[in-house]
């Protein structure tokens, strides 16, 4: 077919595609155009055809090919364009509405598809050719159908403005802290999110800058749902990620579900045990999925069949096994959401785990050259080369020395008068007259019990409400200080507030008190890097009640809170070797040597 006619054609299929009700756009392409690069332009109307309601032009190029293919049926094709006529559209400034016109030279059957080339898309190919050194690049060019064309104008209006090819090279002189991503030309039944161009502008004073394109590689969300399997709930945590191939499902960060889109098949892989309340609920998912073909998720449906069903063939056995594992764990602190390293030999860990305490063979657990156990005797035992856990030996049986049952078996007891002193005997009915009641782990290194395996913080701040710890005992502000020591060495915030809670505790019951009001303002101090004046004013009593009664400790404590740093040295200086030492045991003394 001759390259005139074909041309006379495409130009004609993209008249007729303008000549469309309600009749917004005017055409202004030539036939047989010798311009430069472009054909001419489309004239966009808001109502009627007149100069009060004109909007703008587009400038297009069209380019006509034959095919002996059923183009018609496809929704995309891919075309090639010329480095050169890139550089023109792109010193043109107002981007580019390019047609490819595929025409059946049989039966002159034709069919339109368009590129929408704003100034940034166009930069963009430019920048790849530059790249590469080639001369052309081959870009999708999506179909264009009746009545669509004045969508297709007034988006590519829309975004030729938002990008003026000034700011567009001035961009990468300026910096940005907030960006704005977009896309433009969305149609359902055609929008593929991994091919259109997202475009990049940076904000400056609420004025956005076009910088560049971009081609999205994944989308990734993470969430989390309620699951109904055998009437039980279930809260599953789930990420699905999406590429321009692949969907996947990653389940609890141990059962992955992969979808090819374009094979439209699949597979399934189960992980090795990560935790073990993960582990179990991917088995259970599976055992969903045998039985109905489909994963039970509300917000998207994975409809799936999995073929080869011999690999999980032991499913149903495996629940079981591992929902014994797991209440066996709990009970000595191994909790389900423990997540095992990966050089931990796990067959051997639960074998060990099943024989030493369901089948309650302690001599495995080699104890002090296998001397008897002792009621009530805390033991650390080492399960692996990882785990280690605290535990109590109650009964015959070992329970967890961080789980809310040991707080409703052994409790700590403080004397409230000298041993010597206490005539009265054990009287398991009226102990309360004779002890307060302490936190068990109160004596206990903070240091130490965070090495356990099982250390639960949960737990060891339960232990220091009302129910299980007298407040008002005078260990109280001395456990206060050593979880501000640790927030000091660890940084974890939680003790912190733990300290925090103990302290106002204590005056609550003791207001009064000043060794308490001095180190409630050391966890102020801590937490906002300096005191007000009301809070200052108070401890300029406390110092002058300290000064009479020449408690030099706590004037030192003072001084320190009010930055007097020079009357803090000279009141260090003047304290016995003794009392020197244990106060550098406490969190004021940090204090002091932060001093500026």
């Amino acid at each position: 077919m001759n390259t005139t006619i074909i041309e006379h054609l495409a130009c004609l299929e993209i008249n007729n595609l303008i000549l469309q009700p309600p009749f917004h756009l005017i055409s202004n392409i030539q036939w047989n155009d010798k311009g430069l690069s472009f054909d001419g332009d489309i004239e966009l109307y808001s109502s009627d055809i007149r100069k009060t309601d004109f909007i703008g032009r587009v400038p297009v190029q069209i380019k006509g090919t034959t095919t002996h293919k059923k183009q018609h049926k496809k929704s995309k094709i891919k075309h090639s364009v010329n480095k050169k006529d890139l550089e023109v559209y792109y010193k043109d400034g107002n981007g580019v509405l390019y047609f490819v016109v595929t025409i059946n030279p049989n039966t002159h059957d034709r069919q339109a598809y368009y590129r929408s080339l704003a100034p940034l898309d166009l930069k963009g190919l430019l920048d790849k050719l530059e790249a590469n050194g080639n001369d052309s690049i081959t870009i999708p060019f999506k179909k264009l159908d009746n009545g669509h064309l004045e969508r297709v104008c007034k988006t590519f209006i829309q975004v030729v403005e938002k990008q003026p090819k000034q700011y567009i090279e001035a961009s990468n002189k300026m910096e940005f802290t907030d960006y704005t991503f977009n896309y433009a030309d969305i149609q359902e039944d055609l929008f593929d999110p991994f091919e259109e161009p997202v475009y990049i502008y940076g904000v400056l004073e609420n004025i956005e800058i076009p910088i560049e394109t971009a081609t999205l590689f994944e989308i990734r969300k993470k969430d989390n749902e309620v699951i109904t399997i055998d009437h039980e709930e279930i809260n599953v945590e789930y990420e699905l990620k999406e590429t321009k191939e692949v969907v996947s499902l990653i389940i609890e960060n141990s059962l992955t579900c992969e979808f090819n889109k374009k094979k439209k098949t699949g597979k399934i892989n189960l992980s090795s045990i990560r935790t073990l309340g993960s582990y179990l609920k991917c088995l259970k998912l599976i055992k969903y999925q045998l039985e109905h073909n489909k994963l039970p998720f509300k917000p998207f449906e994975v409809g799936a069949k999995i073929n080869n069903k011999k690999d999980f063939k032991n499913v149903y056995d495996d629940i079981k096994m591992y929902e014994e594992l797991i209440e066996i764990c709990n009970k000595i602190g191994l909790r389900d959401n423990y997540v095992f390293n990966e050089g931990e030999n796990l067959s051997s860990l639960f074998n060990g785990i099943i024989d030493i305490f369901k089948h309650k063979k302690y001599q495995l657990l080699n104890i002090g050259d296998n001397r008897k156990l002792e009621n009530t005797m805390l033991y650390n035992l080492k399960l692996s080369d990882f785990i280690t856990i605290k535990v109590m030996f109650v009964d015959n049986e070992f329970i967890d020395f961080f789980g809310e049952e040991i707080l409703s078996k052994i409790g700590g007891l403080v004397p409230k008068k000298p041993i010597n002193k206490t005539t009265a005997e054990w009287d398991p009915n009226n102990w309360e007259e004779i002890y307060f009641k302490a936190s068990i782990y109160s004596n206990e290194s903070i240091k130490e019990l965070q090495k356990a395996t099982n250390f639960s913080f949960e737990n060891l701040k339960l232990s220091y409400t009302d129910q299980y710890h007298d407040i008002g005992i005078d260990m109280t502000i001395n456990i206060a200080l050593d979880f501000v020591n640790y927030f000091d060495e660890s940084l974890d915030s939680r003790f912190m507030e733990l300290a925090l809670d103990l302290i106002q505790r204590y005056l609550r019951k003791f207001p009064d008190n000043d060794l308490g009001k001095i180190n409630l303002y050391i966890i102020r101090f801590k937490q906002f890097n300096k005191l007000s004046e009301e809070e200052q004013e108070d401890i300029l009593e406390i110092l002058e009640r300290a000064e009479n009664e020449n408690h030099k400790n706590i004037c030192f404590a003072c001084e320190v809170l009010l930055q007097n740093k020079l009357k803090a040295r000279k009141l260090f200086s003047s304290l016995d070797i003794i009392s020197q030492t244990t106060i550098k045991d406490f969190p004021i003394y940090r204090l002091y040597q932060n001093l500026g």
